[in-house]
């Protein structure tokens, strides 16, 4: 995953940029995309798509001479600033620049006017340590930003299973060069559903990669209420690639097959996790999928410190491909396959017999061993777990009762708890159904996109 985060990082990405066609050029050489196009000036509900904004100038200039030049670096100017040429005290001037002292050498990500375009003035980023050596004085600054009509891209990819019901990934792009917070969530994803697109699912699988919250926004807006009720679950994961424990919110409502499955995966394959309540994560595009109206149950994955400072590198030039570990990368996938895998084999199981069976017998040969004073059987270190779980097994075979909420209830592992069930079938003793999510009734209003 390195060298294609490092891949996607190389782009000089935004909410409307020429570079995110080339973006997803590359993408498209690990999976089929197809884009969906919102022209710079289209709203809804408030949310306006913004031009395509560029830096032709950027000099700050003090007794005729060049001070320093913002355009040597893509965060150099605040996202969305206005023009400005002009003589201005130090004092003012600083009311217009941008640096961080816990990050004397960074330049930060200031992004907020491309929501708001409404709001927008304009600012210089530049190193705190640069920064603190301006002198006082009369400083020139000569600020010329081009605005011009574009498209915002939504890329979106799709791999199919034999039900409509779809599992939604999600993951922005609008970070320039960033990876932690960007693109080495989205190379987790592709390689996600590269491993999707090579199993026979039940579910279908839908990946959006799209600039956080306008490109999810504006997906959403014109699909109809089929489309909606077809997208049953969703995760939107980011920040996978730091030392950080993996924290995962819930959904809005909790306690979804969605919430037990990723549950399940972090219980039984990480070591070191940190479970939340909604929005008590980093905090992104869920708000959108579960917004009034959709209801889409999402939840956020990431390896997030906290809410308001993710990690140390967060919003900076720093969050480089060079600050990702690539366990950590591969622990954030392991976690997601093995809660997709326990949301594919979701059964509930349905007994064809009455009373107490004897494991043990071989015509079954169904017994967990438990430890013994007196022998030495070699055992699992959770095979007490097993045992206190065969000691209530039978009463979960009322047709109702998940695979996953027993797994959760035991804290086994789905997977090893799905091959054990299946020996029972096999052997005639239960039938197996499978579990699907089911959509909770939402209010869906059909409202247009206005230009």
């Amino acid at each position: 995953m390195l060298q294609l985060i490092k891949d996607l990082c190389s782009f000089k990405t935004g909410v409307v940029s020429d570079d995110n066609e080339l973006l997803f050029q590359r993408i498209s050489k690990e999976l089929p995309i197809s884009l969906e196009r919102a022209s710079s000036g289209e709203t809804f509900n408030g949310w306006i798509v913004p031009d395509n904004w560029n830096v032709k100038k950027a000099i700050l200039k003090h007794n005729n001479k060049v001070v320093f030049d913002f355009t040597k670096n893509t965060l150099g100017v605040a996202r969305y600033s206005k023009s400005f040429s002009g003589k201005l005290t130090l004092e003012k001037l600083q009311k217009h620049l941008v640096s961080n002292p816990s990050l004397p050498d960074a330049y930060m990500f200031h992004c907020e006017w491309q929501y708001r375009p409404w709001a927008a003035d304009w600012a210089l980023v530049m190193p705190h340590k640069v920064r603190q050596k301006l002198k006082e004085g009369l400083y020139e600054v000569e600020l010329v930003t081009e605005f011009k009509k574009g498209e915002m891209l939504i890329g979106s990819c799709d791999v199919l299973g034999s039900s409509n019901k779809t599992i939604i990934f999600n993951s922005n792009n609008c970070h320039p060069h960033m990876a932690n917070d960007g693109f080495a969530g989205t190379a987790v994803l592709i390689r996600l559903m590269q491993y999707l697109s090579e199993r026979k699912n039940f579910y279908s699988y839908k990946l959006i990669i799209a600039p956080e919250h306008l490109g999810s926004v504006f997906f959403l807006a014109n699909k109809s209420k089929e489309d909606i009720n077809n997208m049953v679950c969703g995760i939107f994961e980011e920040m996978p690639g730091t030392n950080a424990p993996i924290k995962a919110t819930s959904t809005f409502l909790g306690d979804q097959m969605l919430d037990k499955a990723i549950v399940n995966a972090l219980n039984s394959y990480t070591s070191n996790y940190e479970l939340v309540p909604w929005r008590e994560g980093a905090g992104n595009d869920e708000t959108v999928w579960e917004a009034p109206g959709y209801e889409i149950p999402f939840l956020e994955i990431t390896r997030c410190e906290e809410t308001c400072k993710p990690f140390r590198e967060y919003h900076s030039n720093l969050d480089s491909p060079e600050l990702m570990q690539e366990e950590k990368l591969e622990e954030m996938l392991l976690v997601l396959k093995k809660a997709i895998i326990s949301i594919e084999e979701n059964v509930t199981i349905a007994r064809k017999f009455n009373g107490l069976i004897c494991l043990s017998n071989p015509i079954y040969d169904l017994y967990m061993e438990r430890p013994d004073p007196t022998i030495d059987k070699n055992l699992e270190k959770d095979s007490e777990k097993w045992g206190h779980l065969l000691d209530s097994f039978f009463r979960y075979f009322d047709g109702n009762t998940s695979l996953l909420d027993i797994a959760i209830k035991h804290n086994l592992p789905f997977e090893r708890l799905r091959k054990y069930i299946q020996k029972y079938e096999d052997k005639g003793l239960v039938s197996l159904k499978r579990a699907e999510i089911e959509r909770k009734n939402f209010n869906f209003i059909k409202k247009q996109i206005t230009n």
